[in-house]
């Protein structure tokens, strides 16, 4: 009767392996760690794609990118209604925060619609873009003499997020 036992404990055990390795071929982050292993800022790669549940057995470089814009697009949101709420700053960030807004506005229109884009390297072209508003309003801050202040800091975070959401892009159009 143990035996009986015993050979049904095996086999239960034996078909769960077999049906976790024909399932599940790929272990977590398999293709996060490929992916990020190739691109320049490996660690912000890393902590941006493993923040969301999605990429931990991702199958394709698409899920990635969204999971990556959907990053972009939190982060510029979060910045923008930040750049909102400032009343009271040295004059040079103040006369800022107008036009980053508004350029902030542009960076968040640019990533809700880039991966709706038929064609691919029109993805690419809007993440870009987006980027560009970033730069544009670290263009105004540095005018106005508010370099290195939270605009710059803030700025730099989006900035490095939309590069990487451009590079994904530009990974998944290659495939």
């Amino acid at each position: 009767m143990a035996s009986l036992s015993f050979t049904k404990i095996f086999i239960f055990f034996l078909i769960t392996f077999l049906f976790s390795i024909s399932n599940g071929e790929s272990s977590p982050y398999e293709l996060v760690n490929k992916v990020c292993s190739k691109l320049h800022n490996v660690n912000l790669c890393l902590e941006v794609l493993k923040s969301d549940t999605r990429s931990k057995f991702a199958q394709n470089i698409t899920i990635l990118t969204n999971i990556a814009v959907d990053v972009a697009k939190k982060n510029a949101t979060h910045t923008r209604d930040y750049f909102s709420r400032v009343k009271t700053a040295p004059p040079g960030v103040l006369k800022s925060l107008k036009d980053c807004i508004q350029a902030y506005n542009n960076v968040i229109s640019n990533l809700k619609v880039c991966m709706s884009e038929e064609d691919c390297s029109l993805i690419g072209y809007d993440i870009h873009t987006a980027g560009d508003e970033v730069q544009r309003c670290q263009t105004i801050a540095d005018s106005n003499g508010a370099h290195g202040s939270f605009i710059t800091t803030r700025n730099n975070v989006t900035e490095d997020i939309c590069k990487l959401c451009e590079s994904l892009a530009n990974l998944m159009c290659k495939n």
